[in-house]
């Protein structure tokens, strides 16, 4: 499930860039509202397989009806309500979060790098659940992809392109992943197959992770997946790549748009 929430809030305030991480803060909080247990367990240790872990959850970019761009400082919101949108693979979570909505609609973001401010939440709406098919869909990355590769004598996993050898091999995988961590079984004589249809666009992010700034590097661009409903349905509510619980991975269905 997929919702979109309006926040109300003074208008021509300062969004910073690197706001991510803020926003994950504000998800579990309220995820909290109605269960604390089920939001530790998710902030702690999410959905586990061989040794891996998967929060199953992404939100979109923060998305202002008219905003303004401050070099240096960040996305400056002009009207007093802009939108984020939230999406939960596991029914139960987005479950208990939309009660945690409801429970308190004040909320106060708190930024590394800018001055915070107060949102309230106005209104909250379902979006309706696409009409899965088996076979083809087309996707628009909205917030980038972000995939890293452990490689001999590299100290640190290195980001990888959608050029780099294995990409697409690495992003099916790590879907199927997401898949498996639910606890769904894939039969193995399924092979989904995915094209890219653009030129991929590089962005970085500079997000708080564990009490340190890292700059993240994610790839967005259109493209295509043949696959079981399953595939499209994780795809779609779970994000693609990594750290996708830190709003990278964002997709969008291109026929919704």
């Amino acid at each position: 499930m997929r919702i979109k929430i309006i926040l109300q809030h003074q208008p021509k305030i300062i969004l910073p860039f690197d706001y991510q991480y803020a926003v994950q803060a504000w998800i579990y909080k309220v995820l909290a509202k109605a269960n604390e247990e089920l939001a530790k367990q998710l902030h702690d240790h999410g959905y586990a397989l061989d040794g891996k872990t998967f929060k199953l959850f992404c939100f979109s970019p923060w998305n202002g009806i008219n905003y303004k761009i401050i070099p240096g400082k960040g996305i400056q919101l002009l009207e007093d309500s802009s939108e984020l949108q939230v999406s939960f693979l596991i029914p139960e979570v987005m479950s208990n979060f939309v009660m945690g909505l409801f429970a308190g609609q004040h909320h106060h973001f708190y930024f590394k790098s800018a001055a915070s401010f107060d949102v309230e939440t106005s209104l909250v709406e379902i979006i309706q659940e696409p009409n899965w098919i088996d076979g083809l869909q087309e996707y628009r990355l909205k917030s980038g992809a972000r995939f890293s590769k452990n490689i001999e004598d590299q100290k640190y996993a290195q980001y990888q392109s959608p050029s780099d050898d294995g990409y697409i091999d690495q992003f099916l995988q790590n879907l199927k992943n997401k898949i498996l961590a639910t606890g769904y079984h894939l039969p193995n004589y399924i092979s989904p197959k995915m094209s890219i249809l653009s030129e991929p666009r590089s962005h970085k992010y500079n997000i708080l992770k564990d009490e340190h700034i890292i700059e993240m590097k994610a790839y967005s661009f259109r493209f295509s997946l043949d696959a079981p409903q399953i595939w499209h349905k994780t795809l779609y509510y779970a994000g693609a790549g990594e750290e996708c619980s830190l709003g990278l991975g964002w997709v969008e269905l291109l026929a919704n748009e």
